[in-house]
């Protein structure tokens, strides 16, 4: 009979301790979760990009109209990271995100 009770015990204790990984686990996704906001800005940084080095391959824009397309995605890609890495609740700046 006290067998019994002790594999009971440690039949509880073990999906306990399995329960607790599980959720620190979770935990740990969740925390290093990218904001997704800034994950769709820089899909559509991406795409606009891509968008832009084709009409200009093609010839459908001029130059200028190319250059001015991609200073306006390395801003975008630059607002993204900062959206990613850069802004955390209760830190300031570029230097407060995750270390990469």
């Amino acid at each position: 009979m006290a067998n019994k009770k002790r594999r009971h015990s440690r039949t509880v204790e073990l999906k306990r301790q399995m329960e607790q990984e599980k959720l620190a686990d979770e935990k740990s996704r969740a925390k290093n979760r990218w904001n997704p906001a800034g994950q769709v800005l820089l899909w559509i940084d991406l795409v606009f990009l891509a968008a832009t080095s084709l009409l200009e391959l093609n010839g459908l824009i001029s130059e200028t109209a190319a250059a001015l397309c991609t200073l306006l995605s390395v801003v975008l890609l630059l607002a993204a990271l900062w959206l990613l890495f850069g802004s955390k609740k209760g830190q300031d700046g570029f230097g407060g995100g995750r270390r990469l």
